[in-house]
């Protein structure tokens, strides 16, 4: 009797172990499939023009002619391409907001017409990770994006860039709000990225 009881416990145990090693497999495989699938998009290249590596931004293209300083700048709207996890007006709206914000800290002129125009594309905003975070304890944004300055038909400056984010890491129920502020601290990252590399250049023949 001790022994069947034995053998049943230990069936028991293994029928339960194996459903754990199966819910656990499957939520590893989720885990995994989601970072496969996050796309790898490269930033679109303005067209006539030739980028190289940045210090702060992926990349970008910058006319001898242009000095940041002397501007008085006009910000378009960023066209916002794919969105997963935000809508895609929902994060072109706070997108713009840091951006606008940025310029103006860093004492920047801003108009609502003017010859230097401030364009560019979102490629691909999202969240990931919202529907796993009680294991994580983080979610991530990714945010692929490009962007022009221009004077007439002439680029001033081009440049790409690619950011990926995280959440603190905190299991538990998320923060309040705490996509948007993710989503917020990647687009003031790229505006960071951006006015860096346009403010604080050297010229070539300076040796910086």
């Amino acid at each position: 009797m001790v022994w069947q009881r034995a053998t049943l416990y230990g069936n028991q145990m293994t029928m339960w172990m194996r459903k754990f090693t199966s819910w656990g497999l499957v939520v590893v495989l989720c885990l995994v499939g989601q970072a496969a699938c996050a796309p790898r998009l490269a930033p679109a290249t303005p067209a006539g023009v030739a980028l190289e590596p940045g210090r702060y931004l992926t990349a970008y293209y910058r006319s001898p002619e242009f000095t940041p300083a002397q501007a008085t700048y006009v910000l378009t709207p960023f066209t916002v391409e794919t969105a997963q996890g935000v809508a895609a007006d929902t994060f072109k709206t706070l997108f713009m907001e840091e951006l606008t914000q940025a310029w103006k800290a860093n004492g920047l002129k801003l108009a609502d017409q003017g010859d230097t125009v401030v364009d560019g594309v979102v490629q691909y905003v999202a969240i990931r990770g919202a529907a796993f975070r009680f294991i994580r304890g983080r979610i991530d944004a990714d945010l692929v994006v490009s962007g022009t300055v221009t004077r007439g038909s002439d680029i001033l400056f081009a440049c790409q860039d690619r950011i990926t984010l995280s959440s603190p890491v905190n299991p538990g129920p998320p923060a309040p709000k705490e996509d948007e502020l993710l989503l917020r601290q990647a687009a003031r990252t790229f505006a960071i990225h951006l006015l860096n590399e346009m403010l604080l250049y050297w010229p070539p023949d300076e040796g910086k």
